[in-house]
């Protein structure tokens, strides 16, 4: 069977069967329009991405954020697979921080790196730099330690430099 990537409509529809606040949706939306605009550069340097393929898993990366037991990204990632969607699944299990002990879930093509990099971007509705993400990160979500959120933006950066071949924030 041929993989399928879903329309934005789709997306849409399938955020609405898993009961997403409006909050989760509208930060789904500027984190699919930011990777969007992204592209361009990455592009410009280069690097193909499969825009389809990027903004459906940007709109429905966090489409297991409210109810994961584990980690949302590999969940998400399951329900994705259940529908239909392999491809896109294999993008959004691998946009969350916490798995980059497993290599498998390391983010590895363009479209994986633009994900994770505009989600850590996106905060409350607006383009905010590494720095501020990870300091709202250390205050939410109270990594283990200061040395895995040290290990985490040292990770962050790296994608920086992979994907825009310097470490500045990108497009904001």
């Amino acid at each position: 069977m041929e993989s399928r990537i879903p329309s934005e409509q789709e997306c849409l529809e399938l955020m609405a069967e898993a009961g997403l606040a409006s909050a989760v949706v509208r930060h789904s939306i500027s984190v699919k329009n930011f990777a969007l605009g992204l592209a361009d550069d990455v592009e410009r340097r280069g690097i193909a991405v499969n825009r389809p393929l990027l903004s459906a898993a940007a709109l429905l990366h966090d489409i297991k954020k409210l109810d994961a037991e584990v980690c949302h990204g590999i969940e998400g990632g399951d329900f994705l697979r259940r529908k239909g969607f392999p491809e896109v699944a294999s993008v959004v299990e691998k946009h969350c921080l916490i798995n980059l002990d497993d290599p498998s879930f390391v983010p590895k093509t363009a479209e994986e790196k633009l994900l994770m990099y505009a989600d850590l971007r996106v905060s409350t509705g607006k383009i905010v730099s590494l720095d501020e993400r990870f300091d709202y990160i250390r205050k939410r979500y109270r990594p283990k330690s200061p040395q895995e959120l040290q290990e985490y933006l040292a990770f962050a950066k790296k994608l920086e430099w992979d994907l825009f071949g310097r470490v500045d924030g990108g497009k904001d």
